[in-house]
């Protein structure tokens, strides 16, 4: 197979390569904001399907939160506002920590992979970094939720024209990834500026997902 083939083979794997990759998290706390109304059941519109709970319910179900290990307090109480979200497609499950936060009225997820997931080759976890995404959240009118990812290629061609300075460093065969290295108060001045800016395509992305709810 040759190179390019390889590099497209990967980037259609969700959430892998084509969205902007975070060091730290877009978030900080006192920007964090719970929103009820995402827990459930979700399917989207490519046919997955969601399984969304706080993480504070999932920490707990099975024991006290004074019966919890030392750094699961500390996962605990780093979490405790965030979603613990199962995503199912095509017999595959993936499993994330998304954090809700609002900046000017505008809703966000940050979202992590939660580490050794029973889908991952050993080798392969071994040489993995886990890294922060950027997700625009809107609820519509008839109440289906659409979130967005912000592409890699929108970043791409803002560094490329010299439109923006954040800290960050390349990576990839090719050096053809981004992984901003900007602290999470630098990454929300950065969120700040780029949803003022007059792109009327600022959030186009191949990676894009409406949820519908379904019953329990």
């Amino acid at each position: 197979m040759k190179t390019k083939s390889i590099i497209l083979l990967i980037c259609t794997f969700l959430l892998t390569s084509c969205v902007v990759k975070s060091l730290h998290p877009f978030y900080t706390k006192e920007t964090i904001s719970f929103d009820e109304s995402f827990i459930g059941n979700w399917q989207d519109s490519k046919k997955g399907t969601w399984t969304i709970v706080s993480f504070k319910e999932e920490m707990l179900k099975e024991n006290p939160l004074e019966k919890l290990k030392k750094d699961d307090v500390k996962i605990y109480n780093e979490y405790k506002n965030s979603y613990y979200i199962k995503r199912n497609f095509e017999d595959r499950e993936v499993l994330f920590i998304a954090t809700p936060f609002i900046i000017n009225n505008q809703r966000y997820l940050d979202f992590f992979p939660i580490d050794h997931q029973e889908n991952m080759d050993n080798l392969l976890e071994s040489h993995s970094v886990y890294t922060h995404s950027l997700v625009k959240y809107d609820v519509q009118k008839n109440g289906q939720i659409e979130i967005r990812w912000l592409d890699e290629d929108k970043i791409e061609d803002l560094f490329k024209e010299r439109k923006i300075k954040i800290q960050h460093e390349t990576f990839g065969l090719l050096n053809e990834n981004y992984l901003l290295t900007a602290s999470s108060k630098d990454l929300q001045k950065f969120i700040t500026k780029y949803m003022a800016s007059k792109d009327a395509e600022k959030w186009e992305t191949s990676t894009k997902f409406t949820l519908s709810k379904i019953d329990d």
